[in-house]
């Protein structure tokens, strides 16, 4: 069984959720999964469950890091928020010395590279550094976070969601797992609507829906602070409910 992310920029709080939920009512159906794999967002909660780091010391640095995005005049786009520089610093002080190790052939990170224009899935990485870049560069939407675009094994790279937001993994069972409500998606929001159709967007597929378009706008512009404890218990109990129907809950644990 292996886990994927779907990337989705600020709306990634959902996935602290989706986390959060694992490690408390499945920990032993956490411990059975074979990979993990992600798309820019997506892709750093996949190596916070790949490599063991402290989940709820990521979650509220990147909870913090959210908040104070909303603080700057033009939000995360004023020249004072620096988002890549403040996840690198995420990524020095919370992943392990031994990462790269870990994470070797577990660890599946969608990017796309500037000079082919085409979907990379990198699962292989020589030092801590080098898988910093490969998450970095999942991440970098080109404009948004600037054009200073990460390198590694003598190219540059850009945002892995614009050419793959949702990696299906050629091995096992991949559970897919999105912020937006969607047709093929394992672990997602139940919306009242399904709306107007469903379509596939970079291999993500999502409703047309009022939701969803709401939902749209938080990729770049991060909801106030309630909002955003708000989408972190919405990933919480989307993720109890599918490991209800699925009875993946730990039967040591009381599950309410």
């Amino acid at each position: 069984m292996n886990l994927s992310f779907a990337g989705c920029g600020f709306l990634g709080v959902y996935h602290l959720g989706v986390a959060k939920c694992l490690v408390e009512r499945a920990p032993r159906f956490l411990n059975s999964v074979t990979a993990f794999a992600g798309a820019s967002a997506g892709s750093l909660v996949a190596a916070m469950l790949a490599t063991s780091a402290p989940i709820d010391k990521c979650s509220q640095y990147v909870i913090e890091l959210t908040n104070e995005a909303r603080k700057n005049p033009l939000g995360p786009f004023s020249r004072q928020f620096d988002l890549v520089g403040n996840l690198r610093r995420g990524m020095e002080e919370f992943l392990p010395s031994n990462c790269h190790r870990i994470a070797s052939g577990r660890l599946y990170i969608s990017v796309t590279s500037l000079k082919t224009r085409k979907n990379y899935i990198i699962s292989e990485y020589d030092s801590k550094e080098e898988l910093m870049k490969v998450l970095l560069a999942s991440c970098y939407i080109p404009f948004y976070v600037g054009l200073d675009f990460p390198e590694f094994k003598g190219q540059k790279w850009a945002d892995g969601g614009l050419t793959n937001n949702l990696p299906t993994l050629p091995f096992g069972e991949t559970l897919l797992i999105s912020p937006f409500s969607g047709k093929n998606n394992h672990i997602c929001p139940e919306d009242e609507s399904q709306g107007i159709a469903n379509i596939t967007f970079h291999n993500m597929n999502i409703y047309v829906n009022r939701e969803n378009l709401q939902r749209e706008l938080q990729i770049f512009i991060p909801p106030k602070k309630e909002g955003i404890n708000e989408i972190v218990q919405k990933g919480y109990n989307d993720t109890l409910r599918f490991l209800k129907q699925e009875k993946l809950c730990d039967s040591s644990l009381r599950v309410v």
